[in-house]
């Protein structure tokens, strides 16, 4: 059984912002190599370039990560619904993929360094299907400087925030 663990990847669906920042850092191969990673297919759009230097390099992941093509309309209305309700802004790869994590089967954990994305993710009591970028890469066996916006803490920050927004507002209904 420990072997099988093993050899079987854990999924990983990652949002833009990571995949970006996973760039920068030279730690998308590693990090392709320990996952089985997912994007939905406006993350995949959104996900072109990262910065080096005073230039942008283009980003090419299409042979390393498996693209969700159908992402269900009721399931996206739902990811709208609830962010308007919690007064909470995420963009549309940030929709769709909490989107595809309300109707996946699948054991994947959603990792994005989004503020209002793990806001609404708690708020919508789905924040155990989510994993901060730090913890994600020592998953991996890696460790190093990150940005602030990266780390455990600030991850379980955006968690309690969101559970007091899910407490806040869905008392009154």
């Amino acid at each position: 059984m420990d072997l099988l663990k093993r050899i079987m990847k854990k999924l990983l669906l990652l949002d833009a912002d990571v995949i970006i920042d996973l760039h920068i850092f030279g730690l998308f191969e590693k990090m392709a190599k320990a996952y089985e990673i997912k994007v939905t297919k406006e993350v995949f759009r959104e996900a072109k370039y990262y910065p080096k230097g005073s230039s942008r390099v283009a980003i090419n992941i299409k042979d390393k990560v498996t693209i969700i093509e159908d992402v269900d309309v009721s399931s996206i209305k739902l990811v709208a619904e609830e962010a308007f309700e919690a007064m909470l802004t995420i963009d549309p790869g940030e929709t769709e993929s909490i989107a595809f994590i309300i109707q996946s089967q699948e054991d994947i954990d959603f990792c994005t360094c989004d503020d209002a994305a793990i806001k609404l993710l708690s708020y919508m009591n789905l924040e155990k299907k989510a994993v901060s970028v730090e913890t994600t890469l020592k998953r991996a066996g890696h460790s190093r400087r990150l940005f602030p916006r990266h780390l455990e803490k600030k991850f379980r920050r955006n968690i309690e925030t969101g559970k007091a927004l899910r407490v806040q507002y869905k008392c009154l209904v």
